[in-house]
């Protein structure tokens, strides 16, 4: 496949020329279910006979707002062969809160204005009620395939310039930003980052990652699409509950790659019991992306999982986002990813210095050098090349690049520049090597140094007592010193002593990052709130903390 085709003539080439080989191993609730490439097509193409009959037509925005099932690929695959443009959208869980999920998408769908949302009976009825007088036509999935399938082929006559897709970012504040993607981009993308990793058709993919999410959209889903690889498909929820499933699916389906948020290499072995071992000699990188690296994860899951055939030279670290299509940078595979030891005060004002021993340090992970295509810079304030070492903004441009956000002009104006987009993410070239430390929104600015949320959230999350994962820390305005401080707001298990939780973690960050946290508040497992995406939202969570409602 070439980078001039599009991801339908992708779809429709396995199809014809393998239409046997397995496209998917589909696991829920105990069970597997394969599809193959032809199976793949039929049912695509009969979701993109009903959308036509339903008057879809070219250009409109179709949503695919659905549990994890095989509708989601027959689905999201039917819009592209009806030229339409589809975007996946999270399903509701019981763990949100619904007047949070459906404000948040009454806006975004306000703003998009959605031709079709493919989704549930059940879920339709209450979306109906939820939306008020907001009419958006919707189709149950389980009735779309009822649909009389005449003929397996569907006429498309998109281009590689043309927009196939909205990704919506994920971000922990603001709203859901549309990430316009065209045929070009992502079949580009896909090849030229296949090469990096010496990834082929012959080779399985296993995730348990939603597919509204980039990683799971673009390195798994779509990269089965475009390469023809075998994917192997967790359920999200399952995977949760049971994290090491994904080492039984690597086993038992022999899987090369796997994609991972930082947290979940954690989640897998916090929950790997007792000296269980897996045999995982057929996996060639499980990379580590979406999230800051943190170098001690790395070090955990070597040390729990080396009887199993883990070594450092197996994992990886990718810099990615939707705005790229994924991959922005990717370390050398079959190479231990290289590590920095920054001096902390130093780093807090912008500087990369190796510390000393015995010197509060800050554990950088290399993300590796661009992929083929892939122009980074790291820039100062005023827009000037930084050189190495020294910590500025992100900027991104080259062949990859997104057509810019849906009906979003002000931010496509603010956010790119002469060809280049503006990360919002910072960090430092070392060797050749991109380092990011964190999102400038991510920031914490206390007494003129720099403190990173997430940094903080980690240091936190380490604590004995506080729920792993559950922490956020704000940076709120202290009127009586005219100065930002910062408040840890952390979990605690229900059996932690809470006062010895709160100063142990006052004392580790003093300890680490020279910071005097303004307060700790300790409250209790789920407090916190996500975004609709999954992840915790520093905003929505601050606002809640002001309110004193947490």
């Amino acid at each position: 496949m070439n980078d001039e085709g599009t991801v339908a003539d992708c779809l429709r080439a396995h199809a014809l020329q393998r239409p046997d080989a397995t496209f998917c191993t589909f696991l829920a609730q105990g069970g597997a279910e394969r599809i193959t490439f032809g199976e793949l097509y039929r049912r695509a193409a009969a979701y993109a006979r009903v959308y036509r009959r339903l008057g879809i037509a070219r250009g409109d925005i179709v949503l695919v707002m659905l549990k994890h099932t095989p509708h989601l690929y027959y689905s999201f695959l039917g819009a592209i062969l009806a030229g339409a443009i589809p975007s996946f959208m999270p399903f509701p869980t019981p763990k949100q809160r619904p007047e949070l999920f459906w404000r948040e998408h009454r806006a975004l769908f306000a703003l998009i204005e959605p031709r079709l949302i493919v989704s549930y009976d059940e879920q339709i009825a209450a979306a109906r009620a939820e939306l008020g007088d907001m009419t958006i036509p919707m189709l149950a999935a389980d009735d779309a395939l009822a649909a009389d399938e005449e003929t397996s082929h569907v006429e498309h006559t998109g281009g590689p310039d043309d927009v196939v897709c909205l990704q919506h970012s994920s971000g922990t504040t603001g709203l859901k930003k549309g990430v316009m993607l065209t045929n070009r981009a992502i079949v580009g993308e896909i090849l030229a980052y296949a090469e990096r990793l010496g990834l082929h058709e012959r080779d399985t993919i296993a995730s348990w990652l939603p597919l509204y999410h980039d990683m799971g959209f673009v390195a798994c889903f779509m990269t089965s699409v475009v390469l023809g690889t075998r994917l192997i498909a967790l359920d999200p929820f399952e995977w949760v509950m049971r994290p090491t499933m994904l080492l039984d699916a690597i086993e038992r389906y022999g899987a090369a790659f796997a994609w991972l948020p930082n947290f979940a290499f954690s989640h897998i072995v916090n929950h790997a019991r007792g000296d269980r071992r897996w045999d995982l000699g057929t996996l060639r990188a499980l990379v580590n992306c979406s999230e800051p690296c943190k170098p001690r994860t790395f070090e955990r899951f070597v040390e729990r999982f080396a009887a199993s055939g883990i070594t450092a030279e197996r994992l990886g670290v990718c810099y990615a986002m939707a705005e790229n299509v994924f991959a922005v940078t990717q370390t050398a595979p079959g190479h231990p990813v290289r590590t920095i030891a920054a001096e902390a005060h130093a780093f807090a004002h912008g500087e990369i210095v190796d510390a000393h021993e015995g010197a509060s340090a800050i554990a950088l992970l290399s993300c590796g050098t661009p992929i083929a295509g892939v122009q980074v810079a790291v820039r100062d304030a005023a827009g000037e090349p930084l050189a190495d070492r020294r910590v500025g903004d992100i900027h991104v441009s080259g062949a990859y690049r997104f057509s810019g956000y849906y009906r979003r002009p002000e931010l496509d104006a603010e956010r790119i520049r002469d060809g280049w987009y503006r990360t919002g993410d910072r960090g430092f070239f070392d060797r050749g090597e991109l380092f990011v430390t964190g999102r400038t929104d991510d920031m914490l600015i206390v007494n003129g140094r720099n403190y990173y949320a997430h940094e903080i959230e980690a240091i936190v999350g380490e604590i004995p007592g506080v729920v792993p994962g559950r922490v956020v820390a704000i940076g709120i305005e202290d009127e009586r010193a005219d100065a930002t401080v910062v408040v840890a707001i952390a979990e605690c298990a229900p059996d932690a002593d809470r006062a010895a939780v709160a100063k142990d973690v006052r004392l580790r960050v003093l300890e680490v990052l020279g910071l005097a946290l303004h307060a700790v508040a300790t409250i209790d497992p789920g407090r916190l709130v996500k975004t609709t995406s999954g992840k915790i939202s520093r905003s929505k969570n601050k606002e809640l903390y002001l309110r004193g409602s947490l």
